[in-house]
């Protein structure tokens, strides 16, 4: 299988990360045990033993061509917006990447474009912010899917409406398949001629989230294009393994791991009440960032004062912060607003934990439990 995908080099603050990966690194990585053989194509500013041997180890072959700078992503959490140096702005555009071959998964690239011509083609155009159609290169392919995120999807259907702009896609001949990913709310396949099918997300026990759009495309690519799988069921299989991914973000993803995976039924919560000490500028930043965050997977979120009781109309869930909070204030806190899920970084509760209480040690993997999993209250 052929890959072409951005080879950058990423850092975390917390939790911590800090290495060469990227799109093409990391679909690469994801396939590597499920292909039997698999070329990475990419940009590379001066590719290392240590990049070389990595995708070696994974029986991955390496077609680089340089480029004139490095490119680094930042980000706080995995759930901030990453800062990009140098800036897309300043990025110098190289010649484009020429690939033929049956099954490929071509991703938007930052530093120029990739030509590519196949059978069958994934296409993950990685950006909101007028995204490269796929046909305007040149490109082309017997059977092309286009897997993006919704804000991706609008940028590049140039709608809202996830039906209108399938359609309009079907009809103007740029897709036969187009599948929508919508975080907590799983993922939509389209098929021209038949019913869109709903993908649920699968449960997992922590949430790293740097990469799960990659992994998903990589996953879908090998199962609907290598595999012959039908696109629905390349896109279940794509969101199971995102689940294992996120448990374990380093070592390739095998099978046997995600096929037994269980999926998170129902749907998200209407809100989420926030609960969190507000005596610092650390810890009132991290209430509204919570809060951000929450939002921006598309549940409502409500801060809150004290014990009271927020009222909000429909089902909602509750995130409790400790840090900050009194042994005493905490407790008093989970007996009145129990189930509900607690970033706990600190500890606390590490003997503590009461019936219907989610301890989370991360701030990313507490987000999506308390928007995806977390008992909802009427």
């Amino acid at each position: 299988m052929e890959v072409v995908g951005g080879l950058y080099k990423e850092v975390c603050e917390t939790p911590p990360w800090d290495g060469v990966w990227g799109s093409g690194m990391r679909a690469a990585m994801a396939i590597s045990s499920l292909s039997a053989g698999v070329t990475l194509h990419c940009y590379d500013h001066l590719t290392t033993n240590e990049t070389s041997d990595r995708l070696s180890a994974l029986g991955v072959a390496l077609n680089s061509r340089l480029r004139p700078h490095a490119i680094v992503f930042v980000y706080f959490h995995p759930l901030s917006n990453p800062y990009i140096e140098p800036q897309r702005a300043k990025i110098a555009r190289c010649q484009p990447i020429e690939v033929e071959g049956t099954s490929i998964v071509r991703f938007g690239l930052l530093e120029g474009t990739a030509r590519v011509q196949g059978l069958r083609v994934t296409y993950d155009p990685q950006s909101q912010h007028e995204p490269e159609p796929f046909l305007a290169n040149g490109s082309s392919a017997g059977e092309l899917a286009l897997v993006m995120n919704e804000d991706e999807f609008k940028a590049y259907a140039r709608t809202d409406d996830h039906n209108e702009g399938a359609n309009r896609l079907f009809a103007s001949g740029d897709a036969d398949v187009v599948v929508i990913k919508r975080g907590v709310f799983g993922a939509i396949v389209y098929l021209k001629g038949s019913a869109p099918v709903s993908i649920p997300i699968y449960r997992s026990a922590r949430t790293f989230k740097i990469g799960t759009g990659d992994v998903f495309s990589a996953i879908f690519a090998h199962y609907w294009g290598s595999k012959g799988r039908s696109a629905a069921e390349a896109a279940d299989l794509a969101s199971r393994a995102v689940s294992v991914y996120c448990a374990d973000p380093v070592n390739p993803l095998k099978e046997t791991a995600f096929i037994d995976a269980h999926p998170i039924l129902g749907t998200p919560p209407t809100a989420v009440r926030i609960f969190g000490a507000r005596n610092t500028l650390g810890r009132r930043y991290t209430l509204q960032e919570a809060a951000f965050c929450i939002e921006k997977l598309g549940v409502s979120a409500r801060l809150t004062e004290g014990l009271e009781q927020l009222e909000i109309n429909g089902d909602f869930a509750s995130l409790v912060l400790a840090d900050g909070m009194t042994e005493a204030h905490l407790s008093a806190l989970l007996t009145k607003h129990s189930p509900c899920v607690v970033l706990d970084e600190e500890g606390k509760l590490e003997t503590k934990q009461s019936e219907g209480t989610a301890l989370c040690r991360d701030f990313t993997s507490a987000i999506y439990q308390v928007c995806q999993s977390a008992p909802k209250l009427k």
